[in-house]
C-alpha cells in the first residue's frame, strides 16, 4: 500500500508535450520575497495628572542578535541534524527529477516518496537562525512541496495513459514550481557556505 505522496504510475504523454516542455524549463529567476513593513499605530497622549503606563517588564529575546551568536546558531542547527535534512533533501529532490518527462509520449514514473519524507525531515528540523538563509531554506520546502502535490495531481484518476492537455498543464506547472524549489535550495547551501563557512564533505548535487 503507497503511502501518501508516494505514486508509481505508468503514463504517456500528450503530444504537445514537448514543446510545452521546452517553453516551460530553464527559467533562471530567482525567487524574492519583499521583506514586510510593519505599520506605524497611532498612540494617544496621556491625559493630564494621569499615571504614566507601566513599563514593560523585561524578557530574554528568543532568538539570537549579535553576528557571532546567529553564527554559533546557525553551526549548531546545521551540525545536529541540518546538514543531513539538506543533503538528503537535494538527494531526493535529485531521484525525483529522474522520472520528470523529456519528450512526448514518453512513459514515466513518478515516485515521491522519499521526496515527501525528506520534507518531512527538514520542517522538523526547524527554522535556520538567519533570516537570509531561512527564507531560501523555507522556499525550498514550499516550493517542492507544492511541485509534488500538483504533479501527482496530473496524474489520470480514470484509469487512462494518454494526460488530458489540462492534465499536461497542470503537470508542467508542477515541474516549473520545482525548478524554484531546486533554486531555492542551491541558494539557502550557498548561502550556509558562503556566511558561515558550511558545506557537506561531499557536493550532494555531483554525487551519483
Amino acid at each position: 500500500m503507497n503511502r501518501p505522496g508516494r505514486a508509481r504510475v505508468a503514463l504517456l504523454l500528450t503530444v504537445v508535450t514537448a514543446a510545452l516542455l521546452t517553453a516551460c524549463t530553464g527559467t533562471d529567476a530567482d525567487p524574492a520575497r519583499a521583506d514586510a513593513t510593519p505599520t506605524t499605530q497611532p498612540t494617544s497622549s496621556p491625559t493630564p495628572n494621569s499615571p504614566p503606563p507601566p513599563s514593560p517588564s523585561p524578557t530574554a529575546s528568543p532568538t539570537p542578535s549579535t553576528a557571532a551568536e546567529i553564527a554559533e546558531a546557525v553551526d549548531k542547527w546545521y551540525t545536529y541534524g541540518g546538514e543531513t535534512a539538506m543533503v538528503s533533501l537535494i538527494e531526493e529532490a535529485r531521484n525525483a527529477e529522474s522520472g520528470r518527462p523529456r519528450e512526448a509520449l514518453e512513459l514515466m514514473v513518478l515516485d515521491f516518496g522519499g521526496l515527501t519524507d525528506a520534507l518531512s525531515t527538514a520542517r522538523l528540523m526547524g527554522p535556520i537562525p538567519d533570516p537570509k538563509t531561512q527564507s531560501a531554506w523555507a522556499a525550498a520546502i514550499e516550493h517542492l512541496d507544492g511541485a509534488v502535490r500538483e504533479v501527482l495531481a496530473s496524474v489520470p484518476k480514470d484509469g487512462r495513459t494518454i494526460q488530458s492537455l489540462q492534465e499536461t498543464g497542470q503537470m508542467l506547472r508542477g515541474w516549473s514550481t520545482f525548478d524554484e524549489g531546486i533554486k531555492s535550495l542551491k541558494s539557502a547551501q550557498a548561502l550556509l557556505n558562503r556566511r558561515f563557512g558550511l558545506k557537506p564533505s561531499v557536493d550532494p548535487w555531483e554525487a551519483e
